[in-house]
């Protein structure tokens, strides 16, 4: 952060720029059909469910129970989304109610009049086997038998975005907010979870009931349920909030790495944030093909049995960060809820800036910085394909979640951490339980700082696009003039930017110096005095607008800039500047940077670069940094004179490094199956991607052997979760050859509700179908699948 110094002068612009009318002008300059709350003529308080499932037939029966108030003098007909749900009969205040089904759900007649919030409630029994929001895995394949295999019985649900009127019929509106509280009966050998506290569990016969209730109202897309052979792992964070971590008994040592964080995390949110956790208990559960990450359903958070690693997979992907991102959401999302699709950033956004925070706070400032670098990478590749601004329901993931989390960077940048805080405090205590929008988030900064950023969220919210900047600077005795120019192509929906940007001027043998300027012209000179001979100049020193640049420098100036700049960042944009220079011009410099710098991506780039002389690429490849390690792995060709470094790669603790070394060492003139094999043989890797790697090395090397081709085809089938399959369908892929067995397991995943798994299975049966010999395998299993999915895997390549 900068000195005060910096900010009360900012400030002092803000009361200016307060006083430009031009600078309110804020709202949305696309149309958007998503920006719209629907009508409502009663406003649920609480649902009851209390519901059964039989899991082989997926298959819901249960009750539920709408407790509500009036919201106009007479209500004739009350709609629930019901979409595919058989309703039985229906209940009005204990009495039998009229009804009728259509295809979005069910109307049922009231004739309802008298006192706004007068209190009713309307009980629904029914069934259904829903496509959506519920979900039974595992049900229709025999318990595993290889304790290798990961398949496991399991039920669980995903209610976002509109999902749990597939299973519950109810008001599945987000801007509708309610208590829940759910009886579950099910196999007394299973756990269940639920939102909020458990009131009981009460076994009767073979079935236990599982009771849990909210404390709180929140959006009904956020009940959830999951239910399989959980273990409990108990604990309270420092504020002391139960936390609950439900896992697999059967891999006790991925319990530490994949829970690593948790607690510190709700401390650290409540502490930034200002607000206490809402809700109680904060639970986290594990399911099997999850189809995606995480979601943050009030309470207890479901995620992906892909991030159950042990503390080999931890170096390659962990669980931290989407941990921290659906912790955020029990306050942004859940706490707080979007009115309408218009304004989702304000969910996604915050709960992807915080993680940013998390990591700074954690494991020091320049993981952060790389982390909103990435973010700020994404949203200008967002930028290049169109110019829909963040609040928009069209906007895509790459607005909502990393170009929402940089606008926000920016504004705690503009406002300093400590204001911003206090304003995202005031939003949080004037907006809880409720429904918001964005004019709810200006007015809470504006409350609680003095401060108005209609002017901000107006071009980086409600317009979009990103500003390009040309900078040139001229020394001129005592002064340097600083030329920027705004080189974006506007549009009517994108005006010219206007932020303050920071300014370092660094000398050759005297302290640097900062100033701020503010940019809002299309080209502005920008006079700033100076103390000597000028090394070099940095513009928006620390990156922390998001933006795009054209400033050259001389190589003698990148290569100071990368010796002396203050910030990472800084320093790693001189790197990337120093990638097309000649290694002999800079190789000091690297080296220099090598021995100096401890962030492990700088270290990768600076290695990478380095790479170009042979004689360090042994050493290169040995450095403690799993980062600079896959970097030179990535960097290396598949020479005789690299075989050694593959070879000894094949036992790094990095289970990603392992499978790319296999593929180079066998690249390797020379490069043997069976030595590879005899080194990472007890080795599977995390999601089996280790051992799929080896059986397609097995495979080419000895061809006329079935088993390697067999065990991949075995292991793209249902008795393996998802990631597995798609690393086993892939190295089928590249075999080029398929069995009937490969062909049935591979159609399975083609019809998978998971398109991170069907999408993968319809690219390898449709890239397999091209060799002749694959096809009447493929021929048969396509009379199996879907009509749409036989045309997308028969259709010849273009």
């Amino acid at each position: 952060m900068k000195n005060s110094f910096f900010f009360t002068a900012l400030f002092a612009v803000f009361a200016l720029q307060a006083q430009d009318q031009t600078a309110l002008n804020t709202h949305c300059y696309y149309h958007d059909n998503g920006a719209h709350q629907r009508n409502s003529n009663i406003n649920v308080t609480h649902m009851l469910l209390d519901v059964a499932f039989m899991p082989q037939q997926k298959r819901v029966e249960g009750i539920v129970k709408h407790t509500f108030v009036l919201m106009q003098d007479r209500v004739d007909t009350i709609f629930f989304d019901a979409p595919g749900i058989t309703i039985n009969w229906a209940k009005l205040d204990g009495r039998s109610l009229s009804f009728r089904t259509i295809p979005a759900g069910v109307v049922v007649e009231t004739n309802l009049e008298g006192m706004y919030l007068t209190t009713h409630t309307i009980e629904i029994n029914y069934s259904a086997n829903p496509k959506k929001g519920i979900y039974f895995i595992g049900w229709d394949q025999d318990p595993a038998i290889d304790p290798a295999l990961e398949t496991r019985r399991q039920i669980w649900t995903q209610g976002q975005a509109i999902d749990n009127r597939h299973w519950i019929p109810m008001i599945d509106d987000r801007a509708d907010k309610f208590i829940t509280e759910v009886k579950v009966h099910f196999d007394k050998a299973y756990k269940v979870l639920s939102n909020g506290d458990l009131i009981s569990n009460t076994t009767q016969g073979s079935e236990t009931v599982w009771h849990y209730k909210m404390r709180k109202p929140h959006a009904g897309y956020l009940l959830m349920l999951a239910i399989d052979k959980y273990e409990v792992k108990y604990s309270k964070s420092k504020f002391g909030h139960p936390i609950e971590f439900w896992y697999y008994p059967q891999h006790p040592e991925k319990l530490e790495p994949s829970s690593r964080y948790s607690e510190a995390i709700i401390d650290f949110l409540e502490e930034e944030t200002g607000f206490a956790y809402p809700w109680g208990k904060y639970a986290q559960v594990m399911v099997q093909d999850f189809m995606y990450g995480a979601m943050e359903n009030t309470s207890a958070t479901v995620f992906g049995d892909f991030f159950w690693v042990d503390s080999r997979a931890y170096l390659d992907r962990n669980y931290v960060s989407v941990n921290c991102h659906e912790a955020t959401h029990q306050w942004f999302g859940d706490l707080i809820t979007a009115r309408h699709d218009g304004d989702h950033w304000l969910q996604e956004s915050f709960a992807t800036y915080y993680p940013g925070i998390f990591e700074e706070k954690t494991f020091g400032p320049d993981y952060g910085a790389w982390y909103f670098r990435n973010d700020f990478n994404g949203a200008i590749a967002a930028g290049k394909k169109d110019n829909l601004p963040v609040a928009h329901s069209e906007a895509g993931s790459a607005r909502h979640y990393p170009k929402g989390a940089s606008v926000l960077y920016m504004l705690q940048h503009v406002l300093g951490r400590t204001n911003f805080n206090h304003g995202i405090e005031n939003y949080l205590n004037t907006s809880a339980f409720k429904g918001v929008e964005t004019h709810d988030l200006q007015r809470g900064i504006m409350d609680a700082t003095g401060t108005n950023v209609d002017w901000f969220l107006d071009q980086w919210v409600h317009r979009g696009g990103e500003p390009k900047y040309q900078v040139k600077y001229t020394q001129n005795g005592s002064n340097i003039v600083l030329s920027v120019k705004q080189i974006q192509a506007n549009a009517t929906t994108q005006e010219l930017f206007k932020m303050p940007i920071d300014i370092a001027v660094y000398y050759k043998d005297k302290p640097a110096t900062r100033s701020l300027i503010w940019v809002q012209k299309a080209d502005e000179n920008f006079t700033i005095a100076t103390n000597g001979a000028v090394d070099f100049v940095l513009f928006d020193e620390g990156s922390f607008v998001l933006k795009e640049v054209e400033f050259n420098k001389s190589t003698e100036q990148y290569i100071s800039q990368l010796k002396n700049a203050q910030y990472m960042l800084d320093r790693y944009d001189a790197l990337l500047a120093l990638r097309t220079v000649p290694l002999d011009k800079k190789n000091n410099a690297l080296q220099a940077a090598y021995k100096t710098e401890k962030f492990g991506h700088i270290l990768a780039e600076i290695a990478t670069q380095l790479a170009d002389n042979p004689e360090l690429a042994p050493s290169l490849a040995a450095h403690p940094h799993v980062e600079v390690r896959k970097a030179i792995l990535a960097k290396l060709p598949s020479t005789v004179a690299n075989m050694a470094v593959f070879k000894k790669m094949l036992s790094d603790s990095s289970y990603d490094i392992i499978a790319s070394a296999l593929d180079k060492y066998m690249a390797c003139p020379g490069g043997n199956a069976y030595v590879a094999q005899e080194i990472v043989q007890n080795t599977r890797g995390h999601l089996n991607n280790v051992r799929c790697k080896m059986l397609y090395h097995m495979a080419v090397a000895d061809s006329t052997n079935p088993q390697y081709l067999n065990a991949l085809a075995d292991m793209a089938g249902p008795m393996y979760e998802f990631r597995t399959r798609v690393n086993a369908m892939n190295e089928i892929k590249r075999l080029g050859n398929l069995t009937s067995t490969g062909a049935y397991n591979i159609s399975t995943a083609a019809s998978s509700y998971n398109g991170r798994l069907a999408g993968p299975a319809i690219d390898c049966l449709h890239a397999l179908y091209q060799h002749t010999n694959n096809k009447r395998h493929i021929d048969v299993v396509c009379k199996l699948l879907p009509a749409e999915i036989s045309a997308r895997i028969q259709t010849a390549k273009k």
